[in-house]
């Protein structure tokens, strides 16, 4: 019985202490630092701003109104991890706020907390056994809406452990819903209508994911953090596991909200408050770099990139052979079995990550694809005969090197007889035109970009609003025929209706051919609709074929068009456009440009040229 008056007095008095401590100023003061906020994620960036937590969800917090006061969520943190668990451990405060936990305790010495057995946090722990954070950013997919920026995520590598594959991928993603289609994904994107989640998974996961079927280009970095930062960066991650925030594209998406959980991790880092609307990838790997964390960069190609490497080094029979292995229903060896052992070691090789880019990229339906891997990596394990091709180089530029994604342009334009100057702001990211050192080749995107012009005659008007822009320019080699495609839909002048301001979405698919070293030849197939009250009907359907040059140098650009397009309702008649333009870097972040354009139509023909120059930050 006295034994119990002790224990009941001890619990009392540590009780005491710390509902004294959460009484006192200094709670108030604590409250207030970056590092508590971060834990709790009260980070603000986008159009719309909101005061208080960027999570939403009510479980997170233990008290009422803690999403928007920090210092009620501190008072009711301490004041939980004073209390011994009711109920199972683990789902103590202690154990489902392990970072809060360790943050507290260093920063409230003199204040108590429950020491409490969190078994099922210290076994995933255990598992990660996490000793260095590497930053993983997979290349710009144009292919997949959500991806298109580059994306960002975390490997953590495992104590003892030399084969990254086998290490674990942290990753905030949008949790999407399958059955939606583009439209509906686009707007929950853009709306934050889908909840984001943080998730923990074999590394070699996302690199089958992104390396082999997205065809992208991983380079990783190891961040310069202390033991004492990546176990902090743990414990972080077991806390949002539990939770979700919406998911932004452009603002609270993967890139900016790692940048909040090193923030967490790390008082020495101020990463996520350098974005003040919007994200991308590239722009937070820059920031992360120049706050001094990002360490030695590796480069893994994609699989499209390492056959087309073997490609270069194996004549045009021994391509046909490696296809014949691959999509013949039944395996025959014997063109191969008059090739010397590095010949038939190449080909094999090709055959192999042939029929594995057409299995995972559910390019065919042979039956036998699955299976003929299987036999064409035996047949190679038995050849004596190792590094047959030289290893894919890496890019001269990463794409977190390349020019900023943000651009300015000031230029003069002459157009139907009159004069212009003409102001064009494009909040991101990459044309044709730009300098393309760590950007996808032959591809452009941006979105929300717009220009002003100033005349004597007509004054300051709107010349164009692009409201979406994606141009893929996907050059085709011996084994595959990648699509090539561009959507674009904007406000912009028709010079054949008088210079009126139009909307118009126009669109295109058509294949692309390396020409040389430096070069793209592609051809489309459009189709267009303009509307317009002063066309005939409202409106204007076009079709018709495009042939596209493009030139890219290391400070250079060029490109020439051709389309032709014929009028789908016969009002208008037919149509043909010329467009060229020429680009060249002079500086860092700097660039000028001159492009030029000839319309034809039934009704007459003229030309516009402008000259203009370009501003990246």
């Amino acid at each position: 019985m006295r034994n119990l008056a002790l224990f009941s007095c001890a619990s009392f008095t540590a009780l005491s202490i710390s509902v004294s401590a959460t009484a006192s100023p200094v709670l108030e003061e604590v409250a207030q630092q970056r590092q508590w906020r971060s834990l709790l994620h009260y980070d603000q960036i986008g159009l719309m701003r909101q005061t208080g937590s960027q999570i939403e969800d009510s479980n997170f917090f233990l008290a009422p109104d803690g999403q928007y006061s920090a210092v009620s969520e501190l008072k009711a943190t301490v004041a939980a991890m004073a209390r011994k668990p009711v109920g199972d451990p683990n789902e103590s405060a202690q154990c489902r706020y392990p970072a809060r936990m360790a943050w507290l305790q260093a920063q409230l010495p003199d204040t108590y907390f429950e020491p409490v057995s969190c078994t099922e946090f210290e076994a995933w722990r255990a598992q990660l056994n996490a000793e260095k954070v590497f930053l993983v950013f997979p290349a710009a997919y144009l292919n997949s809406p959500s991806s298109m920026y580059g994306h960002t995520l975390f490997r953590l590598k495992k104590k003892g452990n030399d084969t990254p594959l086998l290490d674990f991928a942290v990753n905030y993603a949008a949790n999407t819903d399958p059955a939606d289609n583009q439209l509906v994904f686009s707007y929950k994107g853009l709306s934050g209508g889908y909840p984001g989640v943080v998730s923990v998974m074999p590394f070699y996961q996302k690199v089958k994911e992104y390396n082999f079927l997205e065809n992208r280009d991983i380079w990783e970095y190891e961040l310069d953090l202390t033991q004492a930062e990546v176990d902090q960066f743990v414990r972080h991650i077991w806390e949002m596991k539990r939770t979700s925030m919406p998911y932004y594209f452009f603002s609270q998406n993967c890139s900016y909200q790692l940048l909040t959980m090193l923030d967490a991790a790390s008082p020495r880092l101020d990463l996520a408050s350098q974005f003040d609307v919007w994200a991308i990838p590239a722009d937070t790997v820059r920031e992360i770099k120049r706050q001094g964390v990002l360490q030695e960069a590796s480069y893994r190609p994609s699989t499209l990139n390492k056959i087309e490497n073997m490609l270069a080094q194996v004549s045009s029979e021994h391509i046909a052979i490696a296809r014949e292995l691959v999509e013949k229903p039944e395996l025959d060896l014997k063109p191969v079995e008059s090739l010397t052992p590095v010949e038939r070691a190449r080909v094999l090789d090709v055959a192999y990550e042939y029929s594995r880019y057409l299995s995972a990229r559910k390019k065919s339906t042979l039956a036998h694809l699955s299976g003929r891997s299987i036999k064409l990596l035996s047949l190679r394990s038995k050849l004596d005969v190792s590094d047959v091709f030289d290893p894919v180089v890496a890019p001269s530029m990463r794409d977190d090197q390349g020019h900023r994604t943000s651009r300015v342009s000031v230029g003069a334009e002459r157009r139907l007889g009159e004069n212009f100057t003409v102001l064009d702001y494009r909040p991101s990211y990459h044309d044709v035109l730009d300098p393309k050192g760590g950007y996808l080749e032959g591809a452009e995107l941006s979105m929300f970009s717009g220009a002003l012009r100033w005349s004597e005659q007509d004054g300051l008007e709107v010349d164009q609003i692009n409201f979406l822009n994606i141009h893929s320019m996907a050059p085709a080699n011996a084994l595959m025929l990648p699509k090539s495609w561009h959507i674009n839909a904007s406000l912009l002048r028709d010079i054949a209706l008088e210079d009126a301001l139009v909307f118009r979405l126009h669109g295109g698919a058509g294949v692309t051919k390396r020409i040389g070293e430096n070069s793209l030849l592609a051809a489309f197939w459009n189709g267009r609709v303009s509307l317009k009250d002063e066309y005939k009907g409202g409106y204007q359907l076009a079709t018709g074929p495009e042939i596209k040059w493009l030139s890219s140098f290391e400070q250079t650009n060029l490109s020439l068009s051709y389309q032709y397009l014929e009028d789908v309702n016969r009002h208008d008649g037919e149509r043909q456009e010329v467009q060229f333009g020429v680009a060249r870097a002079f500086a860092e972040d700097w660039q000028w440009r001159l492009e030029a354009g000839h319309t034809k139509v039934s009704g007459g023909e003229w030309s516009d040229v402008k000259g203009s120059l370009n501003y990246y930050f």
